[in-house]
């Protein structure tokens, strides 16, 4: 059958997405094969005129992006006979629940606007990033993993930058920065885009790399931006190295100003525009402070060297932040920013089908491990970590496919706790996440360390550990008495180590290698697909912290399922053991039985005749008797 060669209409798809409908399989394919063709055309570095509205991450918020476009006007028939151009720096997927739905509606726009929408890539858009945060696990179970594969070749025909030219000068925008091995706008256009980055070189440092912290608590714990857009802060001493390796990201640099003011004079550029890292008004301004001053080259120092937009309101449904987006105006010396707040949004109905999949992935590797809240209740119940005291009121299933529920924070909460723009003291660790490679060497030198201690006996909560399995409290008393204990903490094979890791990386959504009550409560919500209050992930993050250290890092994880696995083969020993002993039981009787009839049955044939009887009510009686409980326990 031949396809329709026309692409839906913006209006029909949106739509047709907000009710959580989808397209086939084929309609969805023709869109990523339309837009890939139209794309691959297009140079490394674009070249646009003002007007342009430059947005930042969107992170699969579809509904956040549609407030965004509504923001600026683009569903109006005033859109159309406009010079109004849209720029979009990268990061589409990932994270968010309608990552597909993002990815399907941008490449629609830019088929029905070629001229007048352009899409970069951002980090996210590759194979190794989205099939490690979150958007092949959702494209496999709306589309298939045909689809996802056919998204990652379109990944690669999306340019890497754009110079947007305005009456004050020449704009630079990139999805995340700068690279020591690219000098001038030539050097990018002249790279390689059609390929799958890796975790060094040019292409990764235009997706990876950041501006140097400017501030002293800036990586763990930054200060609210300032309320007007100028406005200074008081910094640290400028730092003075051009380029430092980035830790956070575990890949690329750190560029400062003076390799900001490099690059920006050589190339004629004013200043720069990237998106890559949350921010909590959606925008700030770097290198913006009076100390900057001597150290900058530029001809023409009105606006700020580099200016980071974010545009997915209420980051992965937990950080509360506001989404921006930037208007470079062709009239002199304006640059817009507009703020908007997040939007309330469905539970997804793929959570469901998601959640299925992944767990039954987990419990094909980990049987020992409960599925759903089971898990974090029974190691709230090995660790003795008491319930809470108010019983709490949680959504049914119904309640949350059913369409009407919101996930996180609701908005009228948030406006009351926030307050007006600005004044909210926001409680984040680091939010840069690290790239997969980088992530997974942390997490091997972790499991390393903890199998050496666990096979050496070396771990301080070995003892503690092993009762509990069993059930016994960890008293002193019982230390005191019995000295260390004999017994070991299960040793895992490679693959469920593998499994181990997965499910620690699914939790730990800011990549800092510790969990927050915010992060089991979001993994419980879109793996498991159910909801629990504060108190309730506070009592679960408490159940998984094993050595008692007030967090939660993978040697815990690693401790509990160790615990439980330990369990489980000793529920299998016991119910081997418990097998033989019914089995030998079953052979002495017959023993007896034949020698009893041996002996006596042919003196009198109806002592026979009873005993035969006497063997088919047993085995009747001992089936049925049994029955019940093997399908409670299959159930």
């Amino acid at each position: 059958m031949q396809m329709d060669p026309t692409p839906p209409s913006l209006a029909k798809l949106r739509a047709l997405f907000e009710k959580q409908e989808r397209l086939s399989m084929e309609a969805a394919l023709q869109v990523i094969h339309k837009a890939h063709d139209v794309m691959d055309k297009e140079p490394n570095v674009l070249s646009l005129d003002a007007p342009v509205v430059v947005f930042g991450d969107i992170h699969g918020q579809f509904f956040d992006l549609m407030k965004l476009l509504d923001k600026c006007h683009f569903f109006q028939p005033s859109f159309v006979n406009s010079d109004q151009t849209l720029l979009f720096l990268g990061d589409y997927v990932d994270r968010g629940a309608f990552s597909c739905e993002v990815m399907l509606f941008l490449l629609c726009m830019k088929i029905h606007y070629p001229t007048r929408v352009f899409l970069l890539r951002g980090n996210h858009e590759c194979e190794a990033i989205s099939s490690f945060y979150g958007f092949r696990f959702e494209c496999k179970s709306k589309y298939g993993l045909s689809v996802y594969y056919h998204f990652t070749q379109c990944f690669q025909a999306l340019p890497l930058a754009a110079v947007v030219s305005s009456p004050e000068g020449r704009v630079f925008c990139v999805h995340a920065g700068l690279s020591p091995s690219l000098e001038t706008l030539a050097d990018i256009d002249a790279l390689n885009r059609r390929q799958e980055p890796t975790t060094s070189g040019a292409l990764c440092d235009l997706l990876w790399s950041d501006p140097v912290p400017e501030y002293e608590d800036e990586e763990d714990t930054p200060s609210p931006p300032p309320p007007r857009m100028l406005e200074h802060r008081n910094s640290i001493e400028p730092d003075t190295l051009k380029w430092r390796p980035n830790n956070v990201r575990g890949c690329s640099f750190y560029y400062n100003c003076t390799a900001v003011y490099d690059f920006l004079t050589r190339n004629d550029l004013i200043c720069m525009v990237r998106a890559h890292e949350l921010q909590d008004e959606g925008y700030l301004f770097h290198f913006s402070s009076p100390a900057y001053g001597p150290l900058d080259t530029r001809p023409m120092k009105d606006f700020p060297p580099v200016i980071t937009v974010f545009s997915a309101a209420n980051y992965c449904d937990s950080y509360r932040n506001m989404a921006a987006y930037l208007v470079i105006q062709k009239t002199s010396n304006r640059f817009d920013v507009e703020q908007t707040r997040a939007v309330p949004h469905p539970f997804p109905q793929s959570f469901r089908n998601q959640s299925e999949g992944i767990w039954a992935t987990f419990q094909a590797t980990l049987p020992y491990i409960p599925a759903s809240r089971d898990f974090f209740e029974e190691m709230a119940r090995l660790n003795h970590v008491p319930s809470p005291d108010a019983p709490e009121s949680e959504k049914s299933d119904d309640d949350k496919s059913s369409g009407s529920g919101t996930i996180g924070l609701k908005l009228d909460e948030w406006g009351k706790e926030k307050g007006s723009p600005g004044k909210h003291a926001l409680r984040r660790r680091n939010s840069s996440e690290k790239h997969p490679a980088a992530l997974s060497k942390a997490l091997d030198a972790i499991t390393n360390e903890w199998t050496t201690a666990v096979a050496t006996n070396q771990l301080s909560h070995n003892d503690t550990t092993t009762m509990a399995a069993s059930g016994t409290p960890p008293t002193t008393t019982t230390t005191a008495e019995h000295g260390p204990s004999k017994e070991r903490l299960a040793m895992f094979t490679a693959r469920e180590i593998d499994m181990l890791k997965l499910i620690f990386a699914l939790m730990d959504v800011d990549g800092d290698l510790k969990l927050g009550e915010d992060e089991i409560a979001r993994f419980i919500q879109r793996i498991l697909g159910e909801t629990v209050s504060e108190k309730k992930a506070k009592r679960y993050l408490q159940a998984l912290d094993c050595n008692h250290d007030g967090h939660v890092d993978l040697n815990d994880l690693l401790s509990c399922a160790a615990m439980l696995k330990t369990r489980y083969k000793s529920m299998q020993a016991l119910t081997a053991w418990a097998t033989a002993l019914r089995w030998s039981t079953t052979a002495a009787f017959f023993v007896l039985l034949y020698a009893f009839n041996k002996r006596f049955g042919k003196q009198h044939r109806w002592l026979k005749q009873t005993s035969m009887l006497a063997v088919l009510l047993w085995l009747y009686a001992h089936h049925w008797r049994r029955r019940p409980r093997d399908v409670i326990s299959r159930q």
